[in-house]
Parts: C-alpha cells; structure tokens; sequence
C-alpha cells in the first residue's frame, strides 16, 4: 500500500508541474531544494514555535501535511496558486510541518516544496510526528468521541497571534481535508479561495510596509 501511495504521489507531482501550475521548463530542470533548507522538529517543536513568535507581527500560515499524500500536495498547490505565488510581501509568513503519516521520510519532502512558490515559505521535518498530537490536544479534534490526529491541516494566525510554551493557540482560520472532521462547526473543509481571502483581510489590516521592503 505504501508503495502504491509513493508512486500516487509523485505522479501527482510530476502532473502539477505539466499542467498549469507555474512550473516552467526551467522550473522543470531545477533540482529539488536541499534537505539542508528543512527544519528538524524535536518532540515539543520549540524550534517551531520560537520561529512563529519572532515572525509576530506578520500574517502566518501553518501548514500540516505529508509529503507522501496526494490530497496534501494538492493543497499545496492549490495554496499556492491562490495566494502565495502573488504575495512576496515579508509580513506573509508560511510554516509547513511535514509529518510521516503515511510512512514518510526526510527525503520525500524536497519534491512537496517545490509545490510552494514563495521566498517567504519554511519547511520542517517531525519524525515523531509529536506535533500533530500537540495540535489534536490543543483543538480537541474528535470523532465519535475518538481523537483525530492533525494533519492535513491548514491554519491562517492574525500578526498578534503567539505561542505558549507547552501549546499551539487557536488560529484565527482553521480549515482541513479530513473525513472526521466534516461537518463539524468551526471546522471547515479546505477552500482555497476562501483560505487565500482570509490571509489578505488581515494582512491589509496591517499597516504598510516601510518603503524598500
């Protein structure tokens, strides 16, 4: 099964970059970003979350996916196309965790970031997978009175938002792609345009940029 997954995937990958998804020919011929750019994750994610509270100020995307699911590529891509292929603005600030739900390793991930079009993107590996269980805790995602891990998950933060040690606070739009959360209230499936509208609204509620930034 895994296997079949793996090869999904990079077909998914290699259709993306075909279609019109603004890879290019030279795009095309670009090796995939080192691993030396991905950020590895202990188990608490403190260097995650040091980074998020020094980008206070800015608008942040948090992002949970794995680089093995095919439905999460698209999500990415489809984040991009909306929103981040357009904004290089600085107070725009996106953090991608990639988690090994589906059997995933380090080396998956350098293809998925390819996906993101945007010098303003941050890509870490959690082994562990600990911070999707930090997340299901802190949203108390359930189904049937069950947990449900958070992954697939996409999260748009206002520029005042923070981290406590120890938790991920409630972003200010939390959309995802998982079965057992449909339906629920406060809880909305993923919706590209929606999701890009709100990242907008609230980085146009910040004031101007200094001149030259």
């Amino acid at each position: 099964m895994l296997t079949v997954q793996r090869t999904v995937s990079w077909l998914l990958l290699i259709a993306l970059c075909a279609g019109a998804m603004s890879c290019s020919a030279t795009d095309q011929t670009t090796p995939p970003a080192p691993l030396s750019s991905v950020t590895v994750l202990n188990d608490d994610a403190s260097q995650l979350r040091e980074d998020f509270n020094r980008a206070r100020g800015s608008v942040r995307l948090v992002l949970i996916v794995d680089p093995l699911c095919a439905v999460c590529l698209r999500g990415m891509a489809d984040v991009n196309d909306a929103l981040l292929a357009s904004i290089t603005d600085a107070r725009l600030q996106t953090f991608v965790v990639h988690v090994p739900v589906l059997g995933a390793t380090a080396k998956d991930i350098p293809p998925s970031m390819e996906l993101m079009h945007n010098p303003n993107v941050h890509h870490y590996w959690n082994p562990s997978g600990s911070f999707g269980r930090q997340v299901q805790d802190a949203f108390h995602l359930e189904h049937e009175g069950k947990p449900v891990y958070a992954w697939d998950v996409w999260m748009v933060y206002a520029a005042d938002a923070t981290w406590p040690a120890g938790t991920v606070s409630t972003p200010a739009l939390f959309m995802h792609q998982l079965s057992t959360l449909s339906g629920q209230p406060g809880r909305p499936f993923l919706d590209k345009d929606a999701f890009a509208a709100k990242a907008r609204t609230l980085l146009n509620s910040l004031p101007s940029a200094p001149t030259g930034k």
